[in-house]
């Protein structure tokens, strides 16, 4: 684990191409030539993350778009983006403590 928090800023890896197809974002790595499909919620995060946005805000952000709690979005979201980071889809920016 890559110890994401709440203050982690994350962003887009700017080596990837995107495009949204019936709404979901689809996505490949210029690196290693790998698909990804991201849903709903996924693709929301994606977009979310044009520019550099803290794990904290993604979350406020998204509990005013999902019916979802605090707890259970943060944790959701914390996994997401650890997937995301596994596979250098995703910058992340660790604020100082």
């Amino acid at each position: 684990m890559s110890g994401l928090s709440q203050n982690s800023q994350v962003q887009r890896n700017p080596k990837l191409l995107a495009n949204q197809m019936d709404g979901e974002i689809v996505m490949m790595s210029i690196d290693n030539g790998e698909y990804y499909g991201l849903d709903e919620v996924g693709s929301r995060i994606w977009e979310l993350m044009e520019t550099p946005v803290t794990v904290h805000n993604l979350v406020e952000q998204l509990m005013n778009e999902f019916d979802v709690d605090y707890d259970d979005c943060l944790r959701d979201t914390q996994e997401f983006l650890e997937d995301l980071l596994e596979k250098d889809l995703v910058l992340v920016k660790n604020e100082p403590a």
